[in-house]
């Protein structure tokens, strides 16, 4: 107990300053979702509607929880400065229930991301035949065009996914602007109808001058990497968490050992 009576209150204090960045991670995190253009527009084209409500609770639960670990850690450091068992013992209890919640946002990460993989090709040519162009969802197309410029693509698995849809009806308009080769390509992120192509005619009739590959295998590599990024942030803040609770239990142990003597 030595040990804990020395080191315990520095130790807890330290790691509740970690703590709280990863509350500020994940805060800024749901604020991502919500305002970022690059997030909202894979999602779309994912067939994840970002204007759906579960969507947006998702992110308003993610800053929800980044405020809640800055009330936990708060917790954490008035415990162990004022040696409060009641406070520490408030604060292990809810160290242990954002543990489990991120163990299951972890397995259902992984779930989401077997599931993107499995669905991605069939979804991606669906969308685009169903969705893009004028008769389409204005949000799809825009979607569709932010991602095919950024990644420079075409359709899901090529060019050819436009193909009877109902943005080909024009023969000499068989692909969108946003799959050819383009001169002013960060002018176009914003305002996708404004591009200019090296030469539209050819572009959109697929003679020349446009991209062959399909998006499909850009769309699973963002997908992979962000969601792998997650469970690794998921996995370090949880192995903290293991840390705190012993720390935070150590002391609590020594407060309770002082009150009796």
């Amino acid at each position: 107990m030595g040990f804990c009576g020395g080191c315990c209150k520095p130790l807890l204090i330290i790691f509740n300053i970690i703590f709280w960045l990863s509350g500020a991670a994940i805060l800024g995190i749901g604020v991502w979702m919500i305002v970022d253009k690059n997030i909202a527009s894979y999602f779309e084209v994912l067939n994840i509607d970002t204007h759906d409500k579960f969507f947006r609770y998702t992110a308003y639960l993610l800053i929800a929880f980044g405020v809640f670990v800055f009330l936990v850690g708060f917790c954490g450091c008035c415990g162990a400065i004022r040696g409060s068992k009641c406070l520490l013992g408030m604060y292990i209890f809810f160290l242990v229930l954002i543990f489990a919640g991120e163990i299951a946002a972890g397995v259902l990460a992984i779930i989401y991301k077997v599931k993107i993989e499995e669905k991605v090709e069939s979804t991606l040519e669906k969308s685009i035949k169903e969705k893009y162009g004028p008769s389409g969802s204005a949000t799809i197309t825009e979607a569709w065009d932010f991602v095919q410029i950024q990644l420079e693509c075409c359709g899901g698995k090529g060019p050819n996914d436009y193909n009877g849809s109902t943005f080909a009806k024009d023969p000499n308009k068989q692909i969108p602007l946003s799959c050819c080769v383009l001169t002013n390509k960060k002018d176009a992120y914003d305002s996708p109808d404004k591009a200019t192509a090296v030469n539209i005619t050819e572009c959109q009739t697929k003679q020349s001058e446009y991209h062959t590959k399909g998006c499909k295998d850009s769309l699973i590599n963002w997908a992979n990497k962000h969601t792998g990024i997650l469970i690794g942030v998921a996995i370090g803040i949880g192995s903290l968490q293991l840390f705190g609770i012993i720390v935070a239990a150590c002391l609590c142990r020594q407060v309770d050992r002082e009150e009796k003597y």
